[in-house]
């Protein structure tokens, strides 16, 4: 049975991040159309909820497909026979069936995948820290958008105060786009590099 292609996966979640990128330069730039700064923070911050999206379905398919690949701590993780040569939709089932599996931080991911795959078999640990830092900072972020509860808020502004020595909550779009828009590029950089890392482990 032909094995997944891991390379594969990446040219999707690339395409979506280049056009998202491309997109936001446009944004940022515009002075017609999209003459207010509250537009373009509403933009902004709708533009981090997709690639958080694109994100998480390229993570979930390229779980299966790592496990598709080397099956070898399946059988113990999950206490059942696997077969030699399990099917992508076996795979599927067994890492989430029904249910959406939802990683609380990029550690959080690790951690799972270490315990399905060997090392030499686990894309997943090529994404350094730096990278998977700023992951984590984008999901604090996505968490607040999604949610608008006060614990998304703390957690919130506890990124903004570690990581950034702020003092008071900023929404979102208005942070993303500060100082030409600095850290909306610096995420944008984060996800391109995890996704290349993990693309040259492949290779």
């Amino acid at each position: 049975m032909r094995k997944a292609d891991l390379r594969h996966n990446h040219q999707a979640f690339d395409d979506s991040l280049q056009r998202y990128r491309a997109f936001m330069q446009k944004v940022v730039k515009a002075k017609r159309v999209l003459a207010s700064s509250a537009e373009k923070r509403d933009l902004a911050e709708s533009v981090l909820l997709r690639l958080c999206a694109h994100w998480e379905a390229f993570i979930d398919e390229h779980l299966v497909d790592s496990v598709n690949c080397d099956h070898s701590l399946l059988a113990d993780f999950f206490g059942v026979s696997i077969p030699e040569h399990p099917s992508k939709h076996l795979c599927q089932a067994l890492l989430f069936g029904e249910s959406y599996r939802d990683f609380r931080s990029f550690a959080d991911l690790k951690g799972f995948s270490k315990k399905l795959l060997p090392q030499v078999s686990n894309p997943f640990l090529a994404v350094s820290e730096a990278h998977s830092k700023k992951i984590d900072e984008v999901y604090k972020i996505r968490n607040y958008l999604a949610h608008y509860s006060g614990k998304a808020r703390r957690a919130l502004m506890g990124m903004y105060r570690k990581e950034y020595d702020m003092d008071r909550c900023l929404e979102p779009g208005q942070f993303l786009l500060a100082y030409q828009a600095k850290r909306l590029w610096a995420y944008f950089d984060a996800f391109e590099g995890a996704s290349a890392a993990m693309k040259d482990w492949c290779a």
